[in-house]
């Protein structure tokens, strides 16, 4: 399959920086040195490709054990239950299997671009950031495609409200199910849309609605209304027609894979706060997707997900952060709204949103040494560091390791207790309160 000249010119390889040219299924950097795969189609221009498809494979692999877990843990509970209760278990026991095979199935393309790599499987085991699983965010397909219209709705009159009619060449970083990005390709004077995002859950169920393919997805309310809403089956629709000139590419927003200066508006979606970097250290990224005078628009939540308070800003530091990455934040809208508010579930939650249109006035250099995975996990030739998190590691590994091993099956919790006191100097009763939590949680 070939790419559009149109989509293929904006592509560049995210370590060298280099142009790339599509040779049958690869997009090869101009040295030769870097090639990167079209996977079902779409290119995967995630650095260091072969590590990042192994890295989704193992993710893939992990929910398939926990989901053949959950299932089995089913059967046992429906067997031993009765009236409605069994029939809810067996309702929900069907439809956990239809999942395994309905993920399975659309995680396909993932399983025939893997290239096995025993030791790099082996080292390799979080590639994409601790936030981002297979299914992170599930409920936003749901969300775009299923019972969402009023919450899409609002999103795209934010967007309205501080975007400019021409968007020219758009990005939008981080697009999830697209539908926020489909609506504003459409509803905007865009000349093209790139929608990009490091999850292939995503990327392959609105590749398969593109080609107007459907197919059902099943969703499991965290609390459902009612017994009839445990398992939801979705027939997700494929498109009447294919938007023109709207592109679907891995990529992640930290590591830019694009000419530089590609795009004249960049659109960041509910990914400011949870990308893993620290904010200013990323606008520089984002800095280098439009040119002086390009504008970059934002939407989404400041609940930064970062573990020092210090690097959690307030929308008053977000405009001073963004001025010393080139950004000129014209003015912020802020306003309450509900956030996967599934008609059956029954909870959701409010969530204070905040959007923007930012100008780049300046341009500032990218951090080059912005990654999410250390070097010695790529070039496993070097050093491991000795960490602070190495060290903490080993000591809860030793202390887990003493604690398993004075499990005989006649020592109490108490008596337990009392001897890690001793050796570890700490109080008996307040060690004791500390083991029935612990082992309470893994229940």
């Amino acid at each position: 399959m070939s790419l559009s000249s149109a989509f293929s010119r904006l592509l560049c390889c995210p370590l060298s920086g280099q142009n790339l040219q599509q040779q049958d299924d690869q997009l090869v950097s101009e040295d030769g040195k870097h090639s990167y795969p079209l996977v079902d189609g779409l290119p995967w221009l995630l650095a260091h490709p072969r590590n990042s498809l192994l890295d989704w494979g193992a993710k893939l692999n992990h929910f398939q054990q926990v989901l053949l877990q959950e299932i089995t843990q089913l059967e046992l509970d429906r067997n031993q239950s009765q009236g409605a209760v069994h029939d809810r278990i067996e309702c929900l026991l069907l439809a956990k299997k239809d999942f395994l095979l309905e993920i399975t199935k659309l995680m396909q393309p993932l399983n025939q671009a893997k290239v096995a790599s025993v030791e790099i499987y082996n080292a390799l085991r979080d590639r994409a950031p601790a936030s981002q699983n297979l299914l992170s965010y599930e409920a936003n397909i749901y969300r775009d495609w299923q019972w969402g219209d009023e919450e899409n709705q609002q999103s795209l009159e934010l967007i309205k409200k501080v975007a400019p009619a021409q968007l020219g060449k758009l990005c939008v970083l981080g697009a999830g199910a697209c539908r926020l990005a489909l609506d504003v390709h459409q509803h905007f004077d865009t000349e093209l849309t790139v929608a990009t995002d490091i999850n292939p859950l995503f990327m392959f169920a609105v590749q398969k609605m593109l080609r107007g393919e459907s197919f059902f997805f099943t969703e499991f309310p965290l609390h459902p209304k009612i017994v009839d809403y445990v398992a939801i089956k979705h027939q997700m629709s494929g498109f009447d027609k294919v938007p023109d000139d709207f592109y679907l590419c891995f990529a992640d927003a930290a590591k830019p894979s694009f000419v530089k200066h590609a795009f004249d508006t960049v659109l960041t979606p509910w990914l400011i706060d949870i990308q893993p970097h620290e904010f200013s250290r990323f606008l520089t990224q984002l800095n280098q997707y439009v040119p002086i005078g390009g504008r970059w628009i934002n939407l989404g939540s400041l609940v930064f997900n970062q573990n020092r308070e210090s690097l959690c800003y307030s929308s008053d530091e977000v405009v001073e952060l963004a001025a010393a990455a080139g950004f000129e934040i014209e003015e912020l809208k802020q306003v309450e709204m509900p956030y996967l508010k599934s008609p059956y579930n029954a909870g959701y939650r409010m969530e204070t949103v905040w959007s923007w249109e930012a100008v780049k006035r300046q341009h500032v250099e990218a951090d080059k040494d912005l990654s999410s995975i250390p070097v010695w996990l790529i070039d496993t030739g070097k050093p491991i560091p000795a960490s602070q998190q190495a060290v903490a590691e080993q000591a809860k590994a030793a202390f887990l390791a003493d604690l398993y091993q004075r499990i005989d099956g006649e020592t109490s919790l108490r008596s337990l207790a009392r001897k890690l006191a001793q050796k570890e100097g700490a109080d008996a009763a307040e060690f004791e309160a500390m083991l029935v939590q612990f082992f309470l949680e893994r229940l």
